[in-house]
């Protein structure tokens, strides 16, 4: 009965005869040459739920699922096309129509908001976090991407979370509420960055060495900070925007979405931005 049994399985997982798979294996390699470059080696090919995908092993340990016509790849929970242009994220497609939909429905009023510099051409929607390096460095860059004709909308997304497992409120939410709760939102975006940065700054003087007027500066910012984080909290959208983030697929901080829906991740420079979204 095991023996019969084993049987079976291999004979749901090895159901091709060996010309079949051979024609199957040059055919998704040649696809897969396509899009990925001529070094793509396929080792073997399995065929799973009754030929309804094809599971893919690469000579450097990659394994992703083809669809049967082999023009489609099933990779990290995404669906890609394989085209004559390259890879096309089917998946991310129908995530941009969400993310238009969902940029378009949020209003100026909950978000913090720098103006484009005369004649507006673009709106860039940005998922932000005060400790993150790249944000801070993003920001320094703000007034150059106005110039542009690009307004930026800041979008809360504390990269610690809302709450701890204790059920605490997190520093990081603490920081960007603090945004939130200023009557001026622009202004307090920048203070409350540039003394993440100082305070970063200090940090890593300190841990370089332990001279009192490291230790003195690292002191004199880690007060201001605490007497930014003392100021009275009040109800925001903060909580609402990070697991809106989430949803839509940001994982990290910066992380840029257009108004049509795409969805840029990490840092760029005023100039090369202003690229990206076709106002250079």
């Amino acid at each position: 009965m095991k023996r019969t049994l084993m049987a079976m399985l291999v004979g749901v997982v090895i159901s091709l005869p060996a010309l079949a798979e051979d024609d199957l294996k040059t055919k998704a390699e040649n696809q897969l040459k396509k899009v990925l470059g001529p070094a793509v080696e396929v080792t073997e090919i399995l065929s799973l739920g009754k030929d309804q995908v094809f599971e893919v092993m690469l000579m450097d340990g990659g394994l992703m699922h083809m669809t049967p016509d082999m023009n489609f790849i099933i990779h990290q929970n995404a669906l890609y096309e394989i085209t004559d242009s390259g890879l096309q994220n089917i998946s991310d497609m129908r995530m941009s129509v969400r993310r238009a939909q969902e940029m378009a429905s949020i209003p100026d009023s909950d978000t913090v908001v720098f103006k484009a510099k005369g004649e507006e051409k673009a709106v860039i929607n940005v998922f932000t976090d005060i400790d993150c390096g790249y944000c801070q460095k993003l920001h320094r860059e703000v007034e150059g991407i106005n110039e542009y004709g690009i307004t930026v909308r800041y979008l809360a997304f504390p990269r610690a979370g809302v709450a701890d497992q204790q059920g605490d409120v997190t520093e990081a939410f603490r920081k960007i509420n603090y945004v939130w709760c200023q009557k001026d939102r622009s202004e307090a975006m920048t203070e409350m960055k540039a003394a993440q940065a100082d305070l970063s700054q200090a940090y890593s003087r300190v841990r370089g060495g332990s001279s009192q007027e490291a230790m003195a500066e690292f002191d004199k910012q880690r007060t201001q900070m605490g007497k930014m984080l003392s100021a009275e909290q009040c109800s925001s959208p903060v909580a609402a925007q990070y697991q809106l983030g989430r949803a839509i697929g940001v994982s990290g901080t910066p992380a840029m979405v257009t108004t049509e829906g795409a969805l840029i991740p990490g840092y760029m420079k005023a100039e090369d931005l202003a690229k990206r979204l076709g106002v250079l």
